[in-house]
């Protein structure tokens, strides 16, 4: 009888085991799924922020002046570039922030650095190699 409760007992401690790890592993990615949302939205706030001090450096014609509800509507499309901007990539300031704060929780974010190099990679595709490549003097010295 204590063979069979020795072995029932740790049956259960095994299983117990493996749903606290699936408990874990699932609760980790889910606090992955909010750094990405919260440093895609953190980098929104920050372009919103760039595109509203972009446009109060232009001087108003006074031409067309539309008031408050021009002031509001200008707002509100700055807000929604940033979200755009943010989404398809925006200034890699989200990434750079997941990064971060993946380091600082302890999870190793293989997938964002797999985004950051394949960026990279499709940032070095886009322009030419040829305006990447330094130009090559070549130097003689007499003697």
């Amino acid at each position: 009888m204590d063979v069979k409760a020795t072995v029932l007992n740790s049956i259960d401690h095994a299983t117990a085991g493996r749903a606290e790890d699936v408990a874990t592993r699932a609760g980790r990615e889910k606090d992955i799924k909010k750094v990405k949302e919260l440093a895609k939205d953190f980098e929104s706030i920050f372009l919103e922020q760039m595109l509203r001090t972009m446009r109060s450096s232009i001087q108003k014609s006074g031409l067309v002046d539309g008031g408050n509800a021009e002031e509001i509507y200008r707002s509100m499309l700055d807000s929604e570039y940033a979200k755009l901007m943010a989404g398809e990539g925006g200034a890699g300031l989200a990434q750079m922030i997941e990064r971060q704060l993946l380091q600082t929780m302890g999870v190793k974010s293989e997938a964002s650095s797999d985004a950051a190099r394949k960026s990279a990679l499709d940032t070095y595709q886009k322009t030419s190699a040829s305006t990447l490549q330094t130009a090559r003097k070549e130097v003689t010295i007499k003697p």
